[in-house]
């Protein structure tokens, strides 16, 4: 068990990238929606729907697990975990790729509720989305640490301080106080996302194995402990940022270098696409 490891730091940067995306899309809304009257009811009618879902969404999460008790439970957790990581990578390449059209389809429909053409609660329906999407995967990654043994003190710690920090930030930036630093948050946490994303993968492997429900293909692959222990201070820090491992398996290894070296192609892909300019139309 990994009860010791400093993943409340791993879990806040994660619940902070979250709630700081929820947090642009409240305040992109709200500056669109200024002089609408009622839009204040409708987009916290949207957040705590969204909010409400996805309390819910983790407590059907808890009670699939207690059912799945015996060696239905490693295959269960695997999963979890295996869906954590595929989300959280799916999360940042996509939110890399579409945020300044997030942005602008958020703009135009503020724009279309204040001429009539969309209802009010459109914004409801766009805020509960958003809040259930990144609550679910709050959710699931949470979760995923639950399983493989973390302490419920450190989730609740990093859900604590993600949450405040990234409602914070998000305040910040919707004010005007942080706009030349926004991109900076962005950019480290999602260099930090792809490694959460690797190391959650090869997680998932571990839990297959134990099931045997894979091979290990060679266990461990290897055996660094004697240079950097993970039960060592600056080994738990970097399992909890980078998801290191000082003896992992074969399929561990090559799960982990197989999920990082994807995701940092798709992002270099998505930036070189970006930067290419459009043929102007005559």
């Amino acid at each position: 068990m990994e009860t010791n490891s400093p993943l409340y730091a791993q879990i806040a940067i994660v619940v902070f990238r979250e709630i700081l995306e929820i947090s642009l899309i409240l305040g992109i809304l709200a500056s669109a929606t200024t002089n609408i009257k009622g839009r204040t009811k409708w987009i916290m009618i949207g957040l705590l729907s969204g909010l409400g879902l996805s309390i819910i969404l983790a407590m059907l999460t808890d009670k699939i697990s207690q059912s799945l008790n015996g060696s239905g439970q490693e295959i269960f957790n695997g999963t979890i975990m295996l869906s954590a990581s595929a989300m959280i990578g799916w999360t940042v390449i996509w939110m890399q790729k579409q945020g300044k059209v997030i942005s602008g389809e958020l703009k135009q429909l503020s724009q279309n509720v204040r001429e009539g053409s969309k209802p009010l609660y459109a914004l409801a329906f766009v805020v509960l989305l958003s809040v259930l999407r990144e609550g679910a995967e709050i959710v699931l990654f949470c979760y995923s640490y639950f399983v493989s043994g973390s302490s419920v003190f450190s989730i609740l710690a990093g859900l604590i301080i993600g949450t405040s920090s990234g409602s914070l930030i998000g305040f910040a930036l919707y004010f005007g106080l942080m706009r030349s630093f926004g991109r900076y948050f962005f950019s480290v946490t999602s260099w930090l996302l792809i490694f959460f994303a690797a190391g959650t993968c090869a997680s998932a492997m571990r839990f297959f194995i134990a099931a045997e429900l894979i091979s290990p293909i060679r266990e461990p692959l290897f055996d660094i402990s004697n240079l950097l222990s993970q039960s060592s201070s600056f080994g738990k820090i970097f399992h909890g940022l980078l998801g290191y491992s000082d003896r992992p398996s074969a399929l561990e290894f090559i799960a982990y270098i197989l999920v990082l070296s994807t995701l940092i192609f798709l992002m270099k892909l998505n930036k070189k696409n970006s930067s290419i300019p459009k043929p102007s139309q005559a």
